[in-house]
């Protein structure tokens, strides 16, 4: 594909919102396992490794009130980019402020989007945070309860990862995926699983 054919052509986003475990990732990788096109998957994880240490006490920057954010508003701006280079996405990420669901509004408003919240139990949230070992314990918690990442707005679709299959899921989010109409990024009313 020539760059001008790239430009030509409206890049296709899915992109995955839930806690932190929720299985975002996994279900990303099995929705690129199961199609017979090429979605790349990109997720703040990707850039986090370029991140510094937080030293929020006592170290020559502040995490949470200098970089995070500066950091969240360049990985909404890469999504874009991502996609205006002609690039189709899956993307997972967790949406944590009302303010970021509605920037990435503006930011995608450009590209066909797929809006799709997953959710899990929070006793599977924590065994899997705990599983991991990666991540801070209790942050799955704090999207759910304290951050209410579901509250800002509805999905094109959601699902469940509780305790299914991520192939069986992924097949379920590709057909949705694939019956789509104008996402409800766009003001458009979601459908119903």
């Amino acid at each position: 594909m020539t760059q001008s054919q790239a430009a030509s052509t409206v890049s296709r986003i899915i992109l995955l919102h839930g806690a932190s475990s929720a299985g975002k990732s996994t279900l990303a990788r099995a929705i690129q396992h199961a199609l017979d096109e090429p979605l790349v998957l990109f997720s703040s994880d990707n850039l986090a490794v370029g991140l510094p240490e937080r030293r929020d006490s006592g170290g020559p920057f502040k995490y949470w009130g200098g970089v995070r954010p500066r950091f969240f508003a360049g990985f909404h701006r890469c999504i874009a980019a991502m996609a205006a280079a002609g690039n189709d996405l899956v993307v997972d990420h967790v949406i944590e402020f009302a303010e970021w669901r509605s920037e990435l509004s503006v930011l995608l408003r450009p590209f066909d989007v797929f809006l799709v919240g997953v959710h899990c139990s929070l006793d599977e949230l924590e065994r899997r945070e705990r599983q991991r070992g990666d991540r801070r314990l209790g942050e799955a918690r704090e999207h759910v309860e304290v951050d209410r990442v579901h509250a800002f707005g509805p999905y094109d679709f959601e699902v469940d990862t509780s305790s299914r299959d991520p192939a069986d899921v992924a097949a379920e989010v590709i057909a949705r995926w694939r019956e789509r109409s104008p996402s409800v990024l766009r003001g458009r009313a979601p459908c119903r699983s």
